[in-house]
């Protein structure tokens, strides 16, 4: 039993390594073919005047199809590469469990995964659509993780109520409550036997 979890270990620790060299890789082909689409003067209002002299040289008045291939599939590879890590992660989740289980999570990033893949056949399609379809995709796959993981009943943009803090310990309720409002760190292993006993609760 124990051999078998220690191989299965070994076998997601390659897995996880092994990816990471073309994700990185993947990440830095979209990168840099976003690094030209900024240039680009495809829109009908843009004006490579604009630019610099430099990056006027640039600046292209059209989308060559590999650009658009090397961003799109640049991406797509980077987000299902990084499906593949969080697969090779074990996550412990809370007792009271969270709002989306992985499984479907990751199922998300797969279908963002081949939307990303089919934009480069979308030849109408200007340079400021494509970046701002992509970076709409990558934030709806950031927003369903974060409200994914967190747990039900919390609230997903700020807290609806003050935190509570219980302790039990040795101290007087008086100097507990002078210690928390100017921020003094209380040390329990340093506490006597004095003062009363009790359940404390801070907010």
């Amino acid at each position: 039993m124990y051999r078998g979890a220690f191989t299965n270990g070994i076998h997601l620790a390659i897995i996880w390594g092994g990816v990471h060299l073309p994700f990185i890789m993947s990440y830095v082909l979209g990168a840099a073919a976003l690094s030209k689409l900024v240039l680009a003067s495809d829109c009908s209002d843009a004006d490579m005047h604009d630019l610099t002299p430099f990056y006027e040289e640039k600046s292209e008045d059209h989308l060559p199809a590999g650009l658009r291939w090397f961003y799109c599939v640049g991406l797509g590879l980077a987000l299902l590469f990084m499906g593949v890590i969080s697969l090779t992660h074990v996550h412990k989740d809370p007792p009271i469990g969270v709002r989306i289980k992985k499984c479907y999570r990751l199922a998300n990033r797969a279908v963002v995964c081949v939307i990303f893949f089919c934009l480069p056949l979308a030849h109408d399609l200007n340079s400021l659509q494509l970046v701002s379809i992509t970076t709409g995709m990558v934030v709806w796959v950031l927003l369903l993780e974060l409200f994914g993981v967190s747990c039900p009943g919390d609230s997903f943009v700020g807290e609806k109520r003050r935190c509570k803090y219980t302790a039990r310990c040795k101290i007087s309720k008086k100097d507990l409550e002078s210690a928390v409002k100017s921020g003094t760190v209380i040390n329990v292993e340093n506490l006597s036997g004095k003062g009363e006993k009790g359940m404390y609760e801070m907010s």
